[in-house]
């Protein structure tokens, strides 16, 4: 005979069940909201241009004016790039053009030397790091 304290296999692996699918419900409702840590979604569009914002102008100081230029050049080659798909060579350059064409287009939008230099080094990083802006 058992003693109190003690739960039977049968109920150990009821509550093991519970736990697992409790776990993997939770892990689907992160990764459907684009968060949840490592490799889930990429977040919202707005999201999406926010993060390229702050990569690509890292140490760099926009006016407002600029910024909302800059947010609006990121949106419209985001969009641009929407449907295409990176395994076909075709869509690979059309990505590499539209993506050519927003930084040349954000870098315009600096007047000082110093800003462009740091954002030629934002780009070439890959646009890795935070702040600015």
């Amino acid at each position: 005979m058992l003693p109190n304290h003690e739960v039977n296999g049968d109920d150990q692996m009821k509550k093991l069940i519970a736990v697992a699918a409790m776990l993997v419900t939770m892990a689907g409702a992160a990764s459907a909201q684009g968060g949840g840590g490592g490799g889930g979604g990429r977040g919202t569009p707005e999201q999406q241009i926010e993060r390229t914002m702050t990569r690509l102008f890292n140490g760099i100081t926009l006016n407002d004016a600029a910024k909302a230029k800059a947010t609006e050049i990121v949106k419209k080659a985001m969009e641009a790039r929407m449907g295409l798909d990176r395994s076909k060579p075709e869509d690979m350059a059309k990505m590499q053009e539209i993506t050519k064409k927003q930084t040349e287009d954000l870098k315009a939008l600096l007047t000082s030397d110093d800003d462009k230099k740091k954002f030629d080094e934002n780009v070439a990083a890959g646009g890795r790091g935070r702040g600015g802006f």
